[in-house]
């Protein structure tokens, strides 16, 4: 949970910002904040995007997209955005539910007929399964109370049929232990994921997961496209977003990154990083080690047809910048809809039971609650925060965050590119940072 902790108590602002800009001096101290970081050494870049009322008032780079090769950030670099992609799967959802095409409380099964017979886990004797109290339905994946789950995120029975079986949507890069991304599509993928039993019955808790993953086969089932060509037609190019993909395009290959980790970072048990490294000598390095070279990741080919709603998308950031202030906006930008202010609202409200919420039991954190594919604010009294009531967000694997507050018309974007993204307090300390200075 200290990742999901993380993320949240980043959410330290004021109710209500006085200033529309920032100052020479208040941009300064930003920017040498996170400057720091980079030159002791601590993550390889820092890339930030702020805008308020649909104008920018903060822009900065600063690092190497790869350190050996000496080659800096810029404007156009690409970053692997991983579960930033979950709210762009959600907005590709709330199209369909728009259009009659699908609705929240429909059973997935409809949709992918091997989760009819989903088991769930004997929560009493683990090496049992029974049939679940009720099926999976759309919403149950949107709010991440499916009982799905990540390979990596604990050690249990669940999760070790997911990685013997490869459960596996991401690429975690060159590295020498196993941890191969899926090799079948996405509704192949579905289908495995819906041959291993949930972690819990369907709506009864909170549980990190494969959930978006599943939808893009959903979404694939519906229109007819996979789920690459659907987003591309009905998101991407209505918004005029060129960079952000499942793979990096030909043209924006010189301006990817590489990916950065430091520590005994470990993914699925595993430490990730080459071998002939002193693993024992790895939990005392401070020092970043690419676990994912530029121009040699896996991200530069197209090859794969699994098209991960969780966590495949590359992007630069002003791509996704546009995406946030699309939904700022209700779901318009530059003249183009892509879904109504109503389907924004929908997302952004909390779906999560008072029992789910019981003692802050999805975030560990009271007060914050989850919508659709996002994070939301409920009571930023009750959460201990400055933030504005309804304030939407997610991050990534990689340290990447963005927010959305309708209520101070402020959109944020930052990205990075170094694991784990709990490592460093960065998420919070540029929301304190920024709007201690809009509400000077």
């Amino acid at each position: 949970m200290r990742i999901f902790t993380s993320l949240i108590l980043f959410f330290l602002i004021s109710s209500q910002l006085a200033a529309n800009s920032l100052d020479l001096a208040d941009k300064q101290r930003i920017t040498n904040h996170f400057n720091e970081y980079v030159d002791n050494g601590s993550l390889p870049n820092i890339s930030i995007l702020i805008k308020k009322d649909n104008k920018e008032i903060l822009r900065h780079t600063f690092g190497y997209a790869d350190i050996e090769k000496g080659i800096s950030v810029n404007r156009k670099t690409v970053y692997r955005i991983y579960s930033m992609t979950k709210p762009v799967t959600g907005v590709a959802i709330m199209q369909l539910i728009e259009n009659g095409k699908l609705r929240l409380n429909d059973k997935v099964s409809k949709y992918i007929p091997a989760f009819k017979d989903t088991k769930v886990i004997n929560l009493d004797f683990q090496d049992y399964v029974l049939k679940p109290k009720r099926e999976i339905t759309i919403r149950d994946l949107l709010t991440h109370t499916s009982g799905l789950t990540y390979s990596w995120a604990g050690e249990g029975p669940v999760n070790q049929i997911y990685r013997k079986n490869n459960i596996r949507p991401y690429y975690f890069g060159a590295v020498d232990a196993e941890l191969n991304k899926f090799p079948g599509n996405t509704c192949q993928f579905s289908a495995a994921a819906a041959s291993a039993p949930l972690l819990h019955n369907p709506g009864e808790k909170w549980s990190y997961g494969i959930n978006m993953d599943i939808l893009g086969c959903v979404v694939e089932v519906i229109s007819g496209d996979t789920f690459a060509e659907y987003l591309q037609k009905n998101i991407f190019e209505p918004l005029g977003l060129k960079s952000i993909g499942f793979s990096v395009n030909e043209s924006d290959k010189d301006s990817f990154t590489t990916l950065y980790t430091s520590g005994a970072f470990s993914r699925d048990g595993e430490i990730v990083a080459p071998s002939g490294l002193n693993q024992a000598e790895l939990i005392f390095s401070k020092d970043l080690r690419p676990i994912d070279a530029f121009d040699k990741s896996p991200y530069l080919t197209n090859s794969s047809k699994l098209y991960d709603g969780g966590s495949g998308l590359v992007s630069n950031i002003d791509d996704y910048s546009k995406f946030a202030e699309m939904l700022l906006n209700g779901g318009i930008l530059n003249g183009v809809r892509i879904i109504s202010e109503a389907s924004v609202d929908l997302m952004a409200n909390n779906h999560l039971s008072d029992e789910i919420l019981k003692d802050g039991s999805a975030f560990g954190l009271e007060g914050v609650g989850f919508g659709l594919t996002v994070g939301t604010i409920m009571n930023p009294g009750v959460a201990g925060t400055f933030s504005s009531e309804g304030e939407f967000f997610w991050g990534g694997a990689a340290s990447t965050i963005f927010w959305v507050d309708r209520k101070n018309n402020v959109t944020a974007t930052m990205m990075t590119q170094f694991m784990p993204s709990d490592r460093y307090p960065i998420r919070e300390e540029l929301k304190t940072l920024l709007y201690s200075s809009l509400s000077n």
